[in-house]
């Protein structure tokens, strides 16, 4: 388990990089033991995400269950933190980076907890129908433009690859994350 130390460090870095600083790679430990403390930042996010789940299940239809809604998207929750990685440790190799592995996925990670508290006001604010549709859907595209650009610096920053490249990998991270939430929707 990370310290309250490593995640305020880890998350003083994302914040470097979220200011286009390539220096807050600095505030990572890219360890082996740092790689599996960055999966913390999965838990730091979750008590939003079922904010936002718990939101989401009251427009369920009256035959549904709350315990097969919730169940689906926690195992959903488990595999978007984890299929990534994965599917990373295999990818690094073809274009021999997998020397740069573990700090990818160390900054992805951590990043993920800026990432998130920049998009899941905007989806709790639109799912609790306290911001219309129009505005919702606007701030939702702008969010979702500063974390693909913010993906993006991170992959080509951490793994030290051309533009281009760095674009590919966000791309397929964003596909991955539309195929496991179709998944999960149509299990509903």
């Amino acid at each position: 388990m990370a310290s309250a130390r490593d995640v305020l460090t880890a998350l003083y870095g994302t914040y470097r990089l979220a200011r286009l600083d390539a220096s807050g790679m600095d505030y990572f430990d890219v360890t082996t033991t740092g790689f599996w403390r960055s999966f913390f930042a999965a838990v730091l996010v979750a008590p939003f995400y079922v904010l936002l789940l718990s939101l989401r299940s009251s427009g369920l239809a009256e035959n549904a269950s709350l315990f097969h809604f919730m169940a689906i998207e926690a195992i959903a929750y488990v595999f978007a933190w984890v299929a990534f990685p994965l599917l990373m440790a295999s990818l690094v190799k073809n274009f021999d980076r997998d020397a740069h592995y573990i700090r990818f996925i160390v900054a992805y990670n951590w990043a993920a907890v800026l990432q998130n508290a920049l998009y899941l006001p905007i989806a709790i604010l639109a799912t609790s129908g306290l911001l219309a549709d129009a505005a919702a859907n606007t701030l939702g595209l702008i969010a979702l433009s500063l974390i693909v650009f913010y993906t993006w610096f991170i992959t080509r920053t951490a793994l030290e690859i051309p533009a281009g490249m760095a674009a590919g990998i966000v791309g397929l991270d964003f596909l991955l994350s539309i195929l496991i939430n179709t998944v999960a929707g149509g299990m509903h």
